[in-house]
């Protein structure tokens, strides 16, 4: 085994740093092989350089600031050795190749603790390894016990041959899976692998290890501005974001992992840890000019403080979990909490047991929630909620499980699931002789495709429903990534004879130059501003301000939220159509409905 502490004094100097030392470190880096796994391809070199030249030893020999690291060992077990006793250290300073024929008549080497002690290396040579722009970054270098009387230019020429093949492939590693093609960082790929060999020498001693997760901007930032500008552009926005961060951070590595964020590990103490983020945070107070237009990122900071204490696939998981929960909670920056594993697992759990729930017959069901016109308290429609009760949790809310689901495509399931059982709730209804209006709500990820309105076409001419019966209610939100387009789909579904209704207005970024286009029949007042109607005086002047605007334009008005008789008293005086709410009825099952409006004889 290679020296382990031989109580050797080493008394030789070192060798001298070279001129681009900087430069040459920036250079390794960015080739992404340090403290990676095994490459088959570098082992296959090592091995055949080991049998061919008839030494013991073959190495991969980098050079790092404090260490040369081996990516390839053949014939050795040690990973890694101090750069002051590296006959590598010696090698990057020359022109050329080095040569030791006997270390044991060599000055700087007799002393060294690997010619004193195992491997007791009487002969050595190294062919260096250049990056494309000159830099030596460590040794293709052979090694053996037994000194030798010559080594000529025809056997340095085949060891510098297999030198350019291990550059050759060091090269293809960097090129092909462990860089970032837009900013030349280090990607996700090459984080796994870094983590990976962590976890391989784990309880070695050293700092607690860190990691920073730095997402510079929020995605819709980053897509209005491709919008805008061009991914060009974005992109030159991308590489100026990732410099400034790495200035920020001295320098070190820095992995892009998804589009607009950025992670570091840090081994260190929690003192120097808060000195990185706070130079973070200052490199952003002022707006980044990125060719003439100035950008206040809005920048969100986490913190997972012991990567090794999780699996390194959860890594970059747990940092955009956190991330997104500081976006949340405005605080920056904010540290990884076990709840934050334990909300992670649930929502894997519940959005891996939609699909069985989708396809149980008494997992999910309808409520209806009655609408009343304010006028003459008569019932002119219901609202279908969908509620899910999980055989082993039981109830589970709609507030966790839509939240989630909408994050995924599983929503458009949901919605799809919905209109299927509300239209054939609105048919049988109406065989009944029952004419009861049913709305149900949409995402805004139902309209990124026309499947919602294929469905609902398919699903009246299923059930002979009248079109009048069906209601579609989609947010804001839904005419933000696409107005045009979006536009034209809620103009088509309206065209089928269904109603159409702008739900929860007011509650996001409300665009009058969109409501001004939208081809709908009702606006729904969010239950944020009713709520507090009777006692909050700028809900008393927003309010009847939205109803003005919303009969200016043509559209009925809903109120929700609606939970006193005094509410509902006033918004009828504001000349409010519909409300519904607590006040007036809960959501219930379509048996509880029926009794409620008096269907059962």
């Amino acid at each position: 085994m290679l020296l382990e502490n031989t109580g050797h004094a080493y008394c030789a100097a070192p060798a001298a740093l070279p001129d681009d030392e900087d430069a040459r470190l920036a250079a390794l880096q960015g080739y992404c092989v340090l403290d990676t796994l095994p490459d088959k391809s570098c082992d296959q070199i090592t091995e055949l350089a080991r049998t061919l030249f008839g030494v013991e030893i073959a190495l991969i020999s980098l050079v790092d600031e404090d260490r040369q690291w081996f990516k390839s060992r053949a014939g050795l077990s040690a990973q890694e050795t101090p750069r002051s006793m590296s006959f590598c250290a010696h090698a990057i300073l020359a022109r050329g190749s080095l040569v030791v024929l006997d270390t044991h008549q060599d000055g700087r080497f007799r002393n060294n603790p690997l010619v004193t002690a195992a491997p007791r290396i009487r002969f050595y040579a190294g062919a260096l390894l250049r990056s494309s722009q000159g830099h030596a970054l460590g040794t293709l270098c052979l090694i053996d016990p037994r000194p030798r009387e010559h080594f000529g230019p025809a056997e340095m020429a085949r060891l510098e041959q297999l030198a350019c093949m291990v550059m050759e492939r060091l090269e293809q590693l960097r090129n092909r899976g462990y860089t970032d093609h837009v900013t030349g960082l280090p990607n996700r790929a090459r984080l796994m692998e870094v983590l990976r060999a962590r976890a391989h020498v784990k309880g070695d001693a050293g700092l607690p290890c860190a990691a920073l997760g730095v997402d510079i901007c929020s995605r819709e930032y980053l897509f209005d501005m491709v919008k805008a500008l061009g991914w060009d552009y974005a992109e030159s926005f991308l590489v100026q974001v990732s410099r400034a961060l790495c200035e920020a951070l001295d320098y070190q590595p820095v992995y892009r992992v998804t589009t607009t964020t950025f992670v570091f590990l840090h081994e260190g103490t929690a003192a120097q840890r808060q000195e990185h983020i706070a130079n973070v945070r200052q490199q952003f107070v002022q707006a980044l000019e990125i060719h003439g237009i100035p950008h206040q990122l809005d920048i969100a900071i986490g913190v997972l403080p012991a990567v090794d204490d999780i699996a390194g696939s959860d890594v970059v998981r747990s940092l955009l979990t956190v991330i997104d929960v500081g976006r949340e909670e405005g605080i920056c920056p904010r540290q990884f909490e076990s709840v934050h594993a334990e909300n992670q697992r649930n929502a894997f759990w519940l959005l891996s047991a939609l699909p069985m729930a989708f396809n149980s017959s008494d997992e999910l069901s309808l409520h209806y929630q009655p609408k009343v016109r304010l006028r003459d308290s008569s019932c002119v429609g219901v609202e279908a909620l969908i509620r899910w009760h999980h055989p082993v949790l039981g109830n589970i809310s709609p507030a966790i499980f839509i939240a989630l689901a909408e994050k995924t495509a599983q929503i458009r399931q949901i919605t799809a699931w919905v209109v299927r059982h509300a239209v054939a709730q609105a048919a049988a209804w109406h065989a009944r002789g029952h004419r009861v209006p049913i709305a149900i709500n949409t995402s805004a990820r139902d309209f990124e495709s026309d499947d919602i309105l294929r469905l609902l076409a398919a699903q009246l001419k299923q059930h002979a429903v009248p079109p009048g019966l069906i209601e579609i209610e989609f947010t804001e939100s839904a005419m933000a990534s696409n107005p045009a387009v979006v536009r034209q789909r809620v103009q088509a579904i309206r065209e089928l004879g269904v109603k159409v209704a702008i739900d929860d207005f007011g509650s996001g970024f409300s665009n009058l130059s969109y409501l001004k286009s939208i081809p709908a029949d009702i606006m729904k007042i969010d239950r944020s501003f009713i709520s507090r109607l009777v006692e909050n005086e700028a809900d008393q002047v927003i309010v009847p301000s939205i109803i003005h605007l919303a009969h200016q334009l043509g559209f009925s008005v809903v109120a929700e939220g609606v939970e006193s008789e005094q509410t509902a008293r006033i918004l009828h005086h504001l000349g409010c159509d519909f409300a519904q709410g607590y006040a007036i009825a809960r959501p219930m099952p379509a048996e509880e409905l029926e009794e409620w409006l008096g269907m059962v004889r």
